[in-house]
C-alpha cells in the first residue's frame, strides 16, 4: 500500500468514526467508495464533493454554479490590476482601451452575480 493510500485509508476511517455513513457508490474519477456526510457526499481519495446529477443538463449547471465564485474572484483581479495600470497611464487612446477592457469586466461581474441568483 502506498503512502497515498494509506492516507486516503485513514482518513475513510476518520469518516467513518465521525458519523459518515460509507455508501454503495464509487467516486467517478478514482472508484473509491463514496461518504455521505451530512447532506453532501464526499471521496476521501480524492478529497472532494461529489454531486450526483439526473441529466448531463444538471451537471453541466453545477459545474457553472461552482466555477461562479472563482469565476468572480478572477474577475475583481483582474479590474484591480487595471486600476493600478489607468492610475499610472497618460495616453488617452491606452486609457480609452483601458476603460473599455474595464466595462466589459464589469459587465461579465454583474452578468456572473446576477447567475447566481
Amino acid at each position: 500500500m502506498t503512502d497515498k493510500d494509506d492516507i486516503s485509508v485513514k482518513k475513510m476511517a476518520d469518516l467513518l468514526h465521525r458519523g459518515a455513513t460509507m455508501l454503495a457508490d464509487a467516486c467517478p474519477i478514482c472508484d473509491s467508495p463514496l461518504f455521505k456526510v451530512g447532506e453532501d457526499i464526499y471521496c476521501a481519495k480524492c478529497d472532494r464533493r461529489i454531486v450526483y446529477a439526473k441529466s448531463e443538463e444538471a451537471v453541466e449547471t453545477q459545474a457553472v454554479k461552482t466555477l461562479i465564485p472563482e469565476l468572480r474572484e478572477t474577475l475583481i483581479k483582474k479590474l484591480k490590476k487595471l486600476n493600478e495600470l489607468v492610475e499610472s497611464e497618460n495616453d488617452v487612446e491606452a486609457l480609452t482601451r483601458l476603460a473599455n477592457l474595464m466595462v466589459l469586466l464589469l459587465q461579465s461581474l454583474n452578468r456572473l452575480e446576477n447567475m447566481k441568483e
